[in-house]
C-alpha cells in the first residue's frame, strides 16, 4: 500500500466547508498560495475605505480565489457587486487593468462564466463582504493581474458588471 498525503486548502477562511484532498504520497503537488491586501486603486471615492485580502491557491489544474473585503458603505448594504479576475495590473484609470482573464484553453462558444473568474460580493449590514470561486483550470503566471470591484452585479449573459470601484493589483 503506498502513503498518502493529505493538504487542506484554506477556503475555509472565506466561509466555506474545509476541503481535504488525499492522494498517493508526492502524487500531489503542495499548494502554490498567494496572499495581497489592497486596494491598489479606488476610482469611486464613494469606496475610499474598501480594505481588500485576496488570496489565490493553485493546486494541481485548478485555481481558487477568494475576496474578503471591509469597509464598504452603509448605502452597500444588501447590494451585490460583479468581482473579475483582468489581465492588467491596476492603474491610475479603471481601464488600465484591461479586459477579464480568460481561460486561453476554453471553447470560444463557451459561456462567459465557464472561462472567466467570477466572484460577485453581496455587502453585509457590517460593511463585508467574502467570495470565493475555484475554476477547474490553472491561470498560467504572469497571466492575470488584478481583482476589480465593480459597480453592478454580473450580467451572466455577456460577463459586464458596470463601472470598476476598486480594484487590487495581485501578481498571479
Amino acid at each position: 500500500m503506498r502513503p498518502t498525503v493529505r493538504a487542506a486548502l484554506p477556503l475555509a477562511a472565506a466561509g466555506a466547508a474545509l476541503i481535504t484532498l488525499s492522494a498517493p504520497a508526492l502524487a500531489l503537488p503542495m499548494p502554490d498560495e498567494l496572499k495581497v491586501e489592497g486596494p491598489t486603486n479606488v476610482y469611486d471615492q464613494t469606496y475610499k475605505d474598501v480594505k481588500t485580502q485576496i488570496t489565490v491557491v493553485r493546486t494541481g489544474d485548478t485555481t481558487s480565489v477568494i475576496l474578503d473585503a471591509t469597509g464598504f458603505p452603509a448605502e452597500s448594504a444588501g447590494k451585490t457587486y460583479g468581482v473579475h479576475v483582468h489581465v492588467n495590473p491596476c492603474g491610475e484609470k479603471g481601464e488600465d487593468a484591461g479586459p477579464h482573464y480568460q481561460d486561453p484553453n476554453a471553447a470560444p462558444d463557451a459561456p462567459m462564466h465557464d472561462k472567466e473568474i467570477w466572484l460577485d460580493i453581496m455587502v453585509g449590514k457590517d460593511g463585508h463582504a467574502r467570495s470565493g470561486t475555484a475554476v477547474p483550470w490553472k491561470v498560467a503566471a504572469k497571466a492575470a493581474g488584478s481583482v476589480m470591484i465593480h459597480a453592478l452585479p454580473t450580467n451572466h449573459d455577456d460577463g459586464s458588471a458596470g463601472a470598476r470601484n476598486v480594484c487590487t493589483t495581485v501578481p498571479f
